[in-house]
């Protein structure tokens, strides 16, 4: 029996052919989606697959995938109520919401996951459909072999690989996986799948730390220039109003899509369409608190008419009023906010200059 040195966890080896199949059964419980890489960039999508054997672009190397994962739990629209209201208690959303499988997660996902369901299943309301799709994902997590230059987990005290809020999780090495259960719902997957899984051969544990160290030192490399987020939460509670927020919103273009592509970013706007001559929905949808119409109230009223009090709100909320409430910075570090944003923007550099401001 191997112990893991990180996850103390009982660790298992499977090799690549066994792996598949138990992804084949898997798939037949629920829809199945794994990492595939763009052809022309490398870059990863989770894809549905349905066919087996799997496509021979699939890999479970690499970093997080472009996607985050709170797009299957929150949907970017769905209908939350209709009126006339229907003669059930009945959410308007199928409660038959399929079992899904999503291979290879990445800690900066799996952590952004725990940290909105503080906010939609944990508190004091509970969003039905949220939870809905919450309790039908099983998820298998994966180390980064790679990390982007994006990447900041390491300044949030996170690290490349996972090591909670996964029902199984895989490290890559050579001939297969070394692979854990996180979950009980995972633990009953290795007993009934026990066929697939052998003890690790000798060396496979130490290549895996090995690599593990690997991404650790190039991640401290590419943030080396970065201050970790240490203190930033009181830092930037204490300087609400300090000039250095129109510097990092002077490039911001609004255009929204660091909240609408950020993993822990939750906020929904709703609004009423019409069905057809007698029946009406409610709709729910991604919002995003960088354009102008987000805070505004009836008589047209808006606390936060400028750009600048918008840009501050955001990193105010994510690493403050959440640290408050919640008692968690809102950030896994994934780095997408920074790949997607038209202006160039770098919440890291933010950091930066909001320390430097403090300094002098």
């Amino acid at each position: 029996m191997v112990i893991s040195l990180f996850t103390k966890k009982l660790m298992l080896f499977i090799d690549s052919t066994n792996f598949e199949r138990l992804l084949r059964k898997l798939s037949s419980e629920g829809e199945l989606f794994i990492p595939v890489p763009e052809e022309e960039t490398g870059k990863l999508h989770l894809q549905r697959v349905e066919d087996f054997p799997l496509p021979e672009l699939v890999t479970f190397e690499g970093y997080r995938m472009v996607e985050p994962l709170k797009a299957f739990a929150q949907l970017l629209r769905y209908p939350v109520a209709e009126y006339p209201s229907p003669d059930t208690d009945e959410l308007p959303e199928d409660k038959k919401v399929p079992a899904f499988v999503i291979v290879g997660a990445r800690a900066c996902d799996i952590y952004a996951l725990e940290l909105v369901d503080k906010v939609q299943v944990e508190g004091e309301f509970v969003d039905p459909f949220y939870k809905i799709r919450r309790e039908k994902m099983f998820i298998i997590a994966a180390d980064c072999t790679e990390c982007g230059e994006s990447c900041f987990c390491n300044l949030l005290g996170n690290g490349p690989w996972p090591e909670r809020g996964y029902d199984l999780a895989i490290s890559k090495v050579s001939g297969g996986f070394l692979i854990v259960a996180g979950s009980e719902q995972g633990e009953k997957i290795v007993e009934t799948n026990g066929e697939f899984f052998a003890e690790p051969r000798e060396g496979l544990v130490a290549a895996r730390d090995e690599n593990r160290q690997r991404v650790v030192k190039k991640l401290a490399e590419n943030n080396g220039d970065y201050p970790s987020v240490d203190g930033l939460p009181e830092l930037i509670r204490e300087h609400l109003t300090a000039d250095i927020w129109d510097d990092i919103a002077a490039k911001c273009v609004e255009c929204g899509a660091c909240t609408n592509i950020c993993p822990t970013c939750y906020c929904f706007l709703l609004y009423d369409q019409k069905v057809d001559g007698e029946h009406f929905q409610r709709i729910a949808s991604w919002d995003s608190c960088q354009v102008t119409g987000y805070a505004r109230m009836a008589g047209m009223l808006n606390p936060r008419p400028r750009l600048t009090d918008r840009v501050k709100h955001r990193y105010h909320h994510k690493y403050d009023y959440l640290v408050l409430s919640h008692g968690a910075v809102y950030c896994t570090g994934c780095g997408r906010c920074i790949d997607t944003c038209s202006a160039g923007i770098d919440m890291r550099d933010a950091f930066r200059k909001v320390k430097a401001a403090v300094a002098k």
